[in-house]
């Protein structure tokens, strides 16, 4: 296994996005931001290269667990950015409590809807705010076994 330049990948990772962000004219990036690393370390990246007023954080609670809204909070304050919420909860259980659907709240399907409601939540906030982009904040491993839920053009 190579050993990867971490300052020369970030760096990298940086020009690329702020030529994304030029490129398309966008006034910034939206970020979702989990509590967890993947999300941490993409707000970061946008927030060395566009700065701390081209980027909006945002928690989409749905169901979780109330500790991972307080790492998010966490990582905001750490950012020294406002933290947006908003709770899709009510939405996921709309759906999932249809009549005569027999949906499983356990079952993969749900599991997914939750992610695919994120999504749907961070688009509808990035256009609402103007015109930001809806930054990515898999990993690695998700790209390699296809798991991404946000809208991803590969070049």
């Amino acid at each position: 296994m190579r050993e990867i330049d971490i300052e020369k990948t970030s760096v990298e990772i940086q020009n690329w996005i702020k030529k994304q962000i030029e490129t398309v004219n966008a006034d910034g990036v939206i970020i979702g931001i989990s509590g967890g690393i993947d999300s941490a370390l993409t707000a970061v990246l946008c927030l060395n290269a566009l700065g701390k007023d081209k980027i909006i954080c945002i928690n989409i609670p749905c169901e979780s667990n109330p500790e991972d809204l307080e790492d998010a909070k966490i990582i905001a304050k750490a950012l020294n950015k406002k933290l947006h919420v908003l709770d899709l909860t009510s939405a996921y259980n709309v759906m999932i409590n249809q009549p005569n659907q027999k949906i499983k709240k356990d079952c993969m399907a749900g599991g997914n809807l939750k992610a695919r409601l994120r999504m749907a939540g961070l688009y509808y906030y990035a256009q609402c705010k103007g015109f930001y982009l809806v930054a990515g904040t898999g990993n690695r491993t998700e790209l390699a076994i296809g798991y991404f839920t946000k809208y991803i053009y590969l070049n």
